[in-house]
């Protein structure tokens, strides 16, 4: 029973859920999910909306990763600079921008990342597809970008986020997966199965859209738990995904504005 406990820990701190901000309350599920170790939530809205739901979050777990997808217009290094995305997410109550996009420009992604993190927020650097120029996510590393975005379905190769992004690049933070609700995901391996692959390829913290529910947490649960007795998930993934996610959350929970 002990290790069956562990295991739903550490699944559930491996998990960052979506909320809509259609109002000051959470679903139940995702409070019950963030008494028992989820590290906090995606927040898919904007102006005071964005702003009820991060509350909402943070009252439920006050040091919470409250997720966003980044200010409407320009995205990244292409639109205000780092301080202004930084204000205007701190101002949603968010502390991780959860869509940083790589720039091509020499120097501008260390410059932005760099710029939004001394201002408070995490960056979450990505998609990554292991594919195309890798030198906007060197930069990143270098910078000490907090996390890196994986793509769906590219967060399911291990050649991909432990073999390119861990080896190559040499990133030792947290890989956190894009949305595992493309319909890519959905119909190869749905969305309990893709967290499992995406924990084993070594992303660290799996991300669900706002259309999951606590079917699909029960779910990765299950399917989590299998993949241990079988062999395929180490606890020690798990326990390495945790740590590395908890020295996130403990980076990004400083006082908000």
């Amino acid at each position: 029973m002990k290790t069956l406990h562990r295991l739903a820990v550490l699944v559930d701190s491996c998990v960052l859920p979506s909320v809509r901000g259609t109002g000051p309350h959470l679903p139940e599920w995702i409070l019950r999910g963030l008494e028992r170790g989820t590290p906090g939530a995606a927040v898919h809205a904007y102006g005071p909306a964005a702003r009820a739901a991060s509350d909402a979050v943070r009252a439920a777990l006050p040091d919470a990763l409250t997720g966003h997808l980044g200010p409407a217009g320009p995205p990244g290094p292409a639109g205000p600079p780092g301080a202004a995305t930084a204000a205007e997410l701190l101002a949603a109550g968010a502390n991780l921008h959860l869509a940083v996009p790589p720039s091509d420009r020499p120097d501008a992604t260390r410059t932005f990342v760099t710029d939004l993190q001394a201002h408070g927020v995490a960056a979450a650097l990505g998609p990554f597809t292991g594919t195309g120029s890798l030198r906007p996510f060197a930069e990143g590393a270098a910078a000490g970008v907090r996390a890196i975005s994986a793509a769906a379905p590219a967060a399911l190769s291990a050649h991909v986020v432990t073999g390119v992004l861990r080896g190559e690049l040499g990133y030792t933070g947290v890989v956190v997966s894009e949305a595992l609700d493309a319909p890519s995901v959905v119909d190869g391996w749905g969305v309990p199965g893709a967290a499992v692959l995406a924990w084993i390829a070594g992303v660290d913290l799996v991300r669900l859209g706002p259309g999951s529910g606590p079917g699909v947490r029960e779910a990765i649960h299950a399917a989590a738990a299998r993949a241990v007795s079988d062999g395929d998930l180490p606890i020690a993934r798990l326990e390495e995904a945790a740590d590395r996610v908890a020295r996130l959350r403990r980076w990004a929970s400083g006082p908000l504005v």
